[in-house]
């Protein structure tokens, strides 16, 4: 079977030859490398040199020596533009001690330590692009694409995908994630309250833009997947109320789900951290078909999910600290209670349920994935094999 074939075997609730450990852009577990500081360490530790080498922060593309070298597999991303963009928003860097100060022409300001693509530690975001609806119609006016690009460009490169043996993915939104990432957290909280038309009219450009950039692009790939990002939820449920997601962000949903139908999309997925127990009833109600990584700190019981919502695609839930420094006795009993239960269900792609912590060492990372691999009866992977206590 090819990645693609496995993939639909899984979302379809049938049995692949062996499970993939499939890695999502956004929250890629164990499976699409880690941070620079982090690889060094591993390097240091015995994984080769030439293990994620190439690396290159935030673009959501397959690491196809991480991929090789550790057995694992992820979509190929789709991340092609259709359109022609706006000038965008000017931005100026300094340093201030140990820290970067970035301003934009926007008024936003961001204080976050130097080299942070490399090395992120969450950035101190202090001033926010939109605070009102003039500074919205400031930010809108600079970043709203100017047309669509020429079809001969557009096809030059999706004509890529058309023989796949990997399951693809288009990104295609974001809803209350999009109004966050303007506004804070807590502005677009109270947005929803003391300007709720404010709100509604951010959200309908994601849905104007889905529907005039995004949906030709699903149309021609048919992509197996459509991602959306919203990070919604934190350690005790979501961030906002389901009365607000149903009337400010299912609209989207809905008609994301409706294309997904039409073109024949397998999964429509969403990354959200914290605890999605509350969300997952919310989401399926429009459409969606799976969420990912379910941390574990959180709160998530993917074993109760699954007895209420029994086709829903889950992804994830392993704790990703067992392979840190320290924590290789509780390798065994995490994989061993979670995943045979699990993918006795289907429908799960297990993980770590985000991504690689600086702590993590090569002898835990081994163990655990040998131990993963054995589970799922998954031959791939050029690591050394070592079976955790």
């Amino acid at each position: 079977m090819t990645d693609q074939e496995r993939f639909k075997a899984i979302v379809h609730f049938e049995r692949p030859d062996y499970v993939p450990i499939f890695a999502f852009p956004g929250a890629p577990g164990m499976g699409n490398g880690c941070m620079g500081p982090t690889r060094e360490r591993l390097v240091e530790q015995g994984m080769p040199e030439w293990v994620g080498a190439e690396h290159v922060p935030y673009q959501g593309q397959p690491l196809w020596s991480w991929q090789r070298y550790w057995g694992t597999t992820s979509p190929v991303y789709a991340a092609i533009s259709t359109a022609i963009h706006g000038p965008g928003i000017k931005s100026e860097m300094r340093i201030e001690g140990e820290f970067e100060i970035i301003e934009c022409e926007t008024g936003a300001r961001t204080r976050q330590v130097i080299n942070n693509d490399e090395t992120y530690s969450m950035p101190d975001f202090q001033i926010f692009h939109v605070r009102d609806r003039k500074s919205w119609e400031f930010y809108r006016e600079r970043t709203a694409p100017r047309g669509i690009r020429p079809i001969e460009e557009i096809e030059a490169g999706v004509a890529k995908f058309d023989n796949r043996g990997r399951p693809v993915a288009i990104g295609c939104g974001s809803t209350w994630g999009h109004l966050r990432g303007l506004m804070g957290p807590v502005g677009a909280s109270v947005v929803l309250y003391d300007d709720p038309a404010l709100a509604h009219e951010i959200m309908y450009t994601q849905i104007r833009d889905f529907e005039t950039y995004t949906v030709p692009l699903i149309e021609r790939v048919r992509p197996d997947i459509l991602a959306a990002g919203e990070d919604c939820c934190y350690n005790h449920g979501m961030l906002l109320s389901p009365k607000h997601f149903r009337e400010f962000c299912a609209p989207f949903y809905r008609r994301v789900c409706e294309v997904a139908r039409d073109c024949n999309v397998d999964v429509v997925a969403i990354d959200t951290d914290g605890n999605a127990m509350e969300l997952v009833p919310i989401v399926e109600e429009c459409g969606v078909n799976a969420i990912f990584p379910f941390e574990v700190k959180a709160g998530n019981d993917l074993f109760a999910l699954r007895e209420r919502h029994p086709r829903f695609i889950l992804m994830g839930w392993l704790e990703k600290e067992v392979v840190n420094e320290g924590n290789s006795h509780l390798i065994r009993r995490e994989i061993m209670s979670k995943v045979p239960p699990l993918l006795e269900k289907g429908g799960y792609f297990p993980n770590g349920d985000h991504g690689i912590q600086p702590l993590v060492t090569f002898e835990n990372l081994c163990k655990f994935m040998t131990l993963l691999h054995e589970v799922t009866g998954n031959p791939e992977g050029e690591f050394p094999r070592i079976m955790p206590d």
